[in-house]
């Protein structure tokens, strides 16, 4: 298997893609009936969010792991300059548009969730809107960047290793804090760590065989889910903890080790970043401006409300690329120097093995 960057590997790019329609889908169905588009629980709708829940945010976190592979610490690097990076690219953008969100959730009328201005402060420790995944993965790569720096990720057998512990912690994810999102991050923990080993170990890993075993399992994993949402079985939050969890890694692993290219989802992937931090200022507002004008049916909902979410954070990132004087705004949402030469994604470039 040839090893590529992620600017030539655009397969990669489209299975990012896939993880963030997948990300935006979820979050404008919302995770209950009270939540997002409030749709009720026997809908279409919800059928969909509970049988993907299982790839949705562990397909992102694997696809993090794996481009993080590309560039990794290594036993030489300097922790303190990797750490600064990390938290000029995540935390910076944190802070500002979780406040910007914060603002907005508190002014404009009908939103889900009305917080108070007391709340402020506890929102850049605790789990808070969609923005918890940018705590638990720069819990991640501290966690991550120590393991390599201790040379405990460099054979196939220490991975093995951490990968078990990893495995079985995210199983008692419920005794860690959520102090910025622990919990969570214990829980995706071993999916970062899936798309690390499907790079680094890919020969090993990604064979004709497992491939076929992968396809098998995953096979009965999601027959398993399928007959428990349609209540055929009595299964209970522990065994669907193990199934839900094997079925994720499965399909990931399928996805990784046969991944396609497709334009449309490679462009989206290379926005990853800004349309995760401001797809629900597209998704929600659309949703409030609908209901406002009397619109309600629910599949021109969705699809208003994912079109806003996706393309409303790519617009805005190529509007400040655009205008010298904003460029300092691109800097506090999206923690990274703009570049006009970067406006356009290299999509001309052929995909490769």
């Amino acid at each position: 298997m040839t090893k590529t960057t992620p600017e030539k590997d655009l397969r990669i790019e489209t299975i990012r893609g896939l993880a963030l329609f997948l990300m935006v889908a979820g979050h404008v169905i919302g995770s209950s009936s009270t939540l997002g588009m409030k749709v009720p629980d026997d809908s279409v709708l919800r059928y969909l969010y509970d049988s993907l829940v299982y790839v949705r945010m562990p397909l992102f976190t694997a696809i993090s792991g794996y481009v993080y592979a590309l560039r990794p610490v290594n036993t030489g690097s300097d922790l303190s300059r990797f750490y600064q990076g990390k938290f000029k690219r995540i935390g910076i953008p944190l802070l500002v548009v979780s406040t910007l969100f914060f603002a907005l959730q508190m002014a404009v009328p009908n939103t889900n969730y009305k917080p108070q201005l007391t709340d402020i402060f506890s929102i850049y420790f605790f789990s808070y809107a969609h923005f918890w995944f940018l705590q638990s993965i720069f819990c991640i790569f501290v966690v991550i960047a120590l393991l390599e720096k201790a040379g405990l990720l460099l054979t196939l057998r220490n991975f093995g290793l951490v990968f078990a512990v990893a495995l079985a912690a995210s199983f008692a994810w419920e005794s860690f804090p959520d102090l910025f999102s622990l919990y969570k991050a214990v829980q995706l923990f071993p999916f970062f760590l899936l798309g690390l080993g499907l790079y680094r170990f890919g020969a090993q890993l990604i064979t004709q065989r497992n491939v076929v075993t992968m396809a098998v399992a995953l096979v009965i994993l999601v027959a398993m889910d399928q007959a428990y949402l349609f209540e055929l079985v009595d299964l209970d939050e522990t065994d669907m903890a193990i199934i839900g969890t094997a079925l994720g890694l499965a399909a990931i692993s399928l996805l990784i080790a046969r991944r396609f290219y497709f334009k449309p989802l490679a462009w989206l992937g290379y926005f990853s970043f800004e349309i995760y931090l401001f797809h629900v200022f597209g998704t929600a507002g659309a949703r409030i401006v609908l209901n406002k004008l009397q619109v309600h049916d629910t599949w021109v909902v969705f699809t208003v409300s994912m079109v806003m979410g996706l393309f409303l954070p790519v617009a805005l990132k190529l509007v400040l690329e655009r205008i010298s004087p904003l460029h300092f705004l691109s800097v506090a949402f999206f923690g990274a120097k703009t570049r006009v030469n970067r406006a356009t994604p290299p999509l001309q470039k052929k995909a490769t093995a």
